[in-house]
């Protein structure tokens, strides 16, 4: 019973995340803010990743089958850089948008999902593997098992989501869940 009580109030809260952060991002359009020199923010005020305009940082990680893949192998397409965990309900409930919008339009929309699991939060590698076959997942996934990715990027709530131009360019960022509809059109307004 407490396991339950405890899980739906995680569920409430990563909501409420998901939630405070639409209205703040349709706040800022209406009121037609220069986002190019801020700072998204938490719901908690903590400020959180970087900043629109800047380069993302360049990585490389494994993936699960071991391949070593650089963040910079991805210019010249638009990038949807997605950072996750097997235990996160938002995320879970993300995934099958993220790979239905892949599936269908991938090559149309000439851009490539990059999904980084925080897997230094995780027990171990196979639950990720595990969780890979069972949403049927064709993307590429990248393990950050060290956590540095997580650092870099200030990933402070998942599912965090940068969307980044054919330069590297950051050009916007979503703190919580992603739909197939939202992505379609964040990735046509990428250059």
């Amino acid at each position: 019973m407490k396991k339950k009580i405890f899980a739906l109030l995680i569920i409430a809260a990563m909501i409420g995340i998901a939630v405070t952060n639409f209205v703040k991002t349709k706040v800022a359009e209406e009121q037609k803010v220069d986002t190019r020199a801020t700072i998204v923010e938490d719901t908690l005020g903590v400020k959180s990743g970087l900043a629109i305009g800047e380069l993302a940082p360049d990585f490389e990680l494994e993936t699960l089958d071991g391949k070593k893949v650089k963040l910079s192998d991805f210019r010249g397409k638009k990038v949807i850089l997605n950072f996750w965990a097997t235990w996160c309900p938002p995320c879970k409930a993300e995934i099958p948008h993220m790979q239905k919008y892949y599936e269908k339009f991938a090559k149309e929309d000439n851009f490539e999902i990059v999904a980084v699991n925080l897997t230094s939060q995780q027990e171990k590698v196979k639950y990720v593997k595990k969780f890979v076959k069972t949403y049927e997942m064709t993307f590429p996934v990248l393990l950050d098992t060290e956590g540095e990715q997580m650092r870099t990027y200030e990933i402070y709530t998942i599912p965090t989501t940068y969307f980044l131009d054919t330069k590297g360019i950051i050009q916007k960022k979503v703190i919580g869940p992603v739909d197939q509809d939202s992505m379609r059109e964040s990735v046509k307004a990428l250059n």
